[in-house]
């Protein structure tokens, strides 16, 4: 994909052109299931009218697929661009790193300060366990 495509505004318009098409198509097809002639060359026209708005419906829907797993590519092999200031690159990296080491306090594992964390109910972080601990549980 072009890397011109991978900036937010384009990704919103790109977004935006598909909404405006799912709506339309979908907006036709509610105003042709209104028609309420009965002549057979209205309700051949209105048929056909219908298949091709559901075609249509049904390729935009498609697309939106295509745009979902083209960013979920993207984002996953990093090259979604959609932090385009280095201020908001630098505000979610914090972030990033804040949650890293919750999570790591959580597990047990070794912090970024190659401190040990809080020990875990059971035993220590390097997995020694109180013999006693581990008697009674299989006795139980």
């Amino acid at each position: 994909m072009d890397s011109s495509l991978r900036s937010t505004e384009a990704l919103k318009s790109r977004i935006d052109a598909l909404q405006v098409t799912l709506t339309r198509r979908f907006e036709t097809l509610v105003n042709l299931a209104a028609v309420q002639r009965n002549d057979r060359t209205v309700t051949a026209v209105t048929e056909y009218s219908m298949k091709a708005e559901t075609a249509g419906l049904i390729r935009a829907a498609e697309e939106v697929q295509t745009l979902i797993r083209q960013l979920q590519e993207m984002w996953l092999f990093g090259r979604l661009n959609a932090l385009e200031g280095k201020k908001e690159r630098e505000e979610v990296d914090g972030t990033a790193r804040e949650v890293a080491e919750l999570v790591r306090k959580l597990t047990g594992a070794k912090s970024l300060d190659g401190e040990k964390a809080v020990k875990r109910e059971g035993g220590s972080v390097d997995g020694d366990h109180d013999g006693e601990a581990m008697e009674l549980e299989l006795e139980a």
